[in-house]
């Protein structure tokens, strides 16, 4: 590979390796006394070749990545520095399916002290050439079944998968889009009656007033013309005003028609105003809020409420976005707009959906977010399509909660937040105390943990209760507990109750009860890179001819059945026989709502009050861990969130199970794929190896370490003090392998990893030492391990012991 251009060669020349891989050649001449002597590329390929050649390769690449122009050096993937792709070549020299003589050009280019630029070439060379092999795999473990465990079933990662750690927009912005593009789905016929089809009267309602601001003096909407004072620039300010006061007009409108009241909600518009209830600063154009307020009556006799102003997530009902240019409908812009502002009602609030609309210039597109992506309706012309945007907008105005997306089982008397369960052939209702946890995604499994008490029980002993939309062909996470429980595992939450939660009557899925069947329907899943003018939806034209040919006269208006003016005859129906989109192979995956319960609670580890209570900890966790596999489960998520200290301190549990399996089995189960907290994922496990007991042991290593990074005890109220670390906390958003160089990159060399400790919150600076000696038996000689060790339990364990002797001491 010739070096690619003069930029590099400047780089190279202006950082000389002079003698910084003189210990290198030092250690070659006291283990092999004439290999320099007589170089050539034969004899550095029998060097190589012999019992220690692979410790010699690695030695040398190591020595390079240390080198500083390796860090200003750009790699052949362009968005990570050459030390990046080094770490990487590391990671694959040490695997035995690697050939090591592939390192041999390398190898005597240093050796006669060729030019920087030749010894540069060959590094490049060697990265080339052994970027496409077979990813490394382990040996024959002790435990047969383990190499094929869910080996057809990938890893994928989302914004509930960042590490306790500050959000940051650009980062999280960019995860939400690879979160959320494998479930669009947009154009979905039929998309208008799953949404809307559940609030009573609304087609004759809508008509109604659409009818209404035809018949006026002062019409609101002409045939023809559109909305009579609708800004022809589409300015986010004008429409905004426009929107505001057509509502009004609107509401009075209903008002007059009927029983119907739109009193309880209200458009928010808040392009300038930060809405507080989340950690990054965001501002949403338009929504629809609920209404708060007194009530005055006006001289009509007509009570009117006073708005208080909307001021958190917590009170947004429906998320709008904004664009005054119509190109950008059906694009990712304003989709990722939208997108963000629904994963911020999710943060605050009980949802089970979030809904929302674009509006691009006067295009229209109707959005639903939930746990299993996004789908979206047709776009329309507001101003040929005026019934269309009435219906819509007086839909959102009369949806209850619970066709707003809000969760009917989570409910409210006297004060008291519960959940209800059927458990032992009786119903128990569970008060919820605490929030623990929510994760803050879209797509994705969304745990969701509340600390509760059983109604009733005077003692009020506490139970853990756990929400979370797993994918339906995995294994219930509640059965796996039941059977730890049953057989005696120590240091897990024990079981109470699991079931799968119901909403009218049927299980809560995303295919059925959330979206209507909507994910059988065919539609588009990428956005057009072309103007609207080519959208592929009939269904906008159809309405356009609809209502072209509607009556001005209201009497007779009346006398229609609704069945000839709410929708004109919609596109011929397409139905899939699965999933699929027509334009894609890639299926939208049905995830289903299960609730498990749990006795035990704690505390997370990261909330410890001393360095003692950390490491009682980790040592309860990997016993734990330990006690799972004995029984034939396999954990596959030890994360910073998944390790608790019991209630006085004095020892660990680990949780969840989501993610576990039993060694037993031998397939797939399904699932299109594993989410996981990626920052304390193995090496091995980010290069896509089967999941092996090391992997998670590895995990506990790298869990303690990101807390003694970043975590410095608690403040005077109780609270985790927290500093921010940039190395580290963008692991939260690199890709696998960028995560696995960073990785072992850290560990490969004592030396850059003592220098790594040494940076260690004053809290957790005297754990330096103890995580220095893990590292020695989690990365011997600082390679990982290709094979299974069940003595690194204990080896870990009397690490950590050791380390709270002296701790006690």
């Amino acid at each position: 590979m010739a070096l690619p251009s003069e930029s590099i060669i400047e780089l190279i020349e202006a950082d000389p390796i002079k003698d910084e891989l003189n210990p290198f050649l030092a250690t070659l001449t006291s283990t092999y006394p004439n290999a320099r002597a007589v170089a050539s590329v034969a004899t550095c390929e029998s060097l190589l070749l012999r019992r220690n050649g692979r410790d010699l390769a690695l030695k040398l690449i190591g020595a390079l990545q240390l080198l500083p122009v390796a860090s200003a050096l750009p790699s052949t993937a362009g968005d990570i520095p050459l030390s990046g792709e080094i770490a990487l070549l590391y990671s694959r020299i040490s695997s035995s399916r690697t050939d090591v003589k592939l390192v041999a050009g390398l190898l005597h280019a240093v050796v006669t002290q060729e030019d920087d630029q030749k010894i540069w070439k060959k590094v490049y060379e060697v990265i080339a050439r052994t970027r496409r092999i077979p990813q490394p795999t382990t040996p024959p473990p002790s435990h047969p079944s383990f190499a094929s465990l869910f080996q057809q079933t990938p890893w994928s990662f989302n914004t509930g998968s960042f590490a306790d750690t500050s959000e940051h927009r650009n980062q999280v912005d960019g995860a939400l889009k690879e979160e959320l593009l494998p479930g669009l789905r947009l154009d979905i016929p039929d998309f208008v009656p799953a949404v809307f089809g559940q609030v009573p009267q609304l087609d004759e309602l809508a008509e109604e007033v659409f009818d209404k601001c035809q018949d006026r003096e002062r019409p609101l909407y002409q045939q023809g013309a559109g909305w009579t004072k609708w800004p022809p620039s589409a300015k986010e300010e004008l429409v905004l005003e426009w929107l505001q006061d057509l509502m009004k007009r609107l509401t009075v409108l209903v008002n007059i028609c009927g029983s119907h009241s739109t009193a309880r909600r209200q458009i928010y518009q808040g392009p300038t105003v930060y809405l507080d209830g989340s950690p990054i600063k965001r501002k949403m154009d338009i929504g629809i809020a609920a209404r708060h307020g007194q009530s005055k009556s006006k001289e009509d006799g007509v009570e009117e409420k006073l708005s208080i102003p909307i001021s958190n997530w917590d009170e947004i009902l429906v998320t709008g976005e904004l664009k005054s240019n119509v190109v950008l409908d059906g694009q990712t812009p304003a989709w990722l707009d939208l997108a963000t502002y629904a994963r911020e009602v999710f943060r605050a609030q009980d949802r089970r959906f979030v809904l929302g609309f674009t509006l691009c210039g006067s295009m229209m597109r109707l959005w639903q977010f939930d746990r299993s992506g996004s789908s979206g309706s047709s776009s329309f012309d507001i101003n040929e399509d005026g019934f269309r945007f009435v219906h819509a907008m007086l839909g959102y105005f009369l949806m209850n909660d619970k066709q707003l997306g809000c969760d009917p089982t989570i409910r409210q008397s006297d004060g008291k937040c519960y959940v209800e369960v059927g458990r032992a052939g009786e119903t128990e209702r569970l008060i919820l105390t605490k929030l623990i946890k929510k994760q803050a995604l879209i797509a994705g499994r969304a745990t969701t943990c509340w600390r509760a008490y059983r109604d009733g029980d005077e003692s009020k002993t506490s139970l853990i209760v756990k929400d979370s939309w797993q994918y339906e062909e995995r294994p219930e996470e509640g059965a796996l507990i039941k059977e730890a429980t049953d057989k005696g595992v120590r240091n897990i939450a024990r079981y109470y109750h699991h079931e799968t939660v119901q909403v009218d009557g049927k299980n809560d899925d995303t295919s059925e009860n959330v979206r209507k069947g909507l994910m059988k329907k065919c539609g588009r899943t990428t956005f057009r890179e072309k103007s609207f003018i080519d959208s592929e939806a009939p269904a906008s034209e159809s309405l356009g001819q609809a209502l072209a040919g509607r009556t001005q006269s209201r009497s007779a208006s009346r006398k229609r059945s609704s069945n000839s003016t709410r929708m004109a005859p919609p596109p011929a129906k397409r139905s899939c026989s699965s999933p699929r989109s027509r334009n894609s192979g890639t299926p939208t995956h049905n995830r289903v709502r299960r609730r498990v319960i749990t006795r035990d609670p704690g505390r997370p580890i990261y909330e410890a009050s001393s360095r003692v209570a950390v490491i009682n900890g980790f040592l309860g966790a990997i016993s734990g861990h330990e006690s799972l596999l004995n029984v034939g489960i396999l954990h596959r998520d030890v994360s910073i969130g998944n390790i608790i200290l019991t209630e006085n301190e004095g020892d660990g549990l680990l949780i969840d199970l989501d993610l576990a399996i039993k060694t037993s089995d031998n397939q797939a189960s399904g699932a299109p794929s594993k989410t996981g907290t990626k920052t304390f994922m193995a090496i091995g496990a980010l290069y896509g190896e089967p999941h092996s007991f090391m992997h998670d042991l590895e995990s506990f290593f790298w869990v303690l370490f990101w807390i003694c990074i970043h975590h410095d005890g608690l403040d005077e109220k109780g609270k985790v003090k927290r500093r921010r670390v940039p190395q580290y906390e963008k692991w939260n958003y690199e890709d696998t392998e960028q995560l696995a160089d960073s990785k072992g990159g850290l560990v490969v060399e004592e030396e850059r990893f003592n220098k790594a400790t040494a940076g260690f919150t004053n809290t957790f600076q005297s754990l330096a030492p103890c995580v220095r000696t893990l590292r020695q038996y989690v990365f011997p000689n600082g390679k990982r391990w290709l094979g299974e060790n069940k003595e690194l339990y204990s080896q870990m364990r009397a690490v950590l012991k050791k380390a709270r002797k002296d701790l006690e001491s």
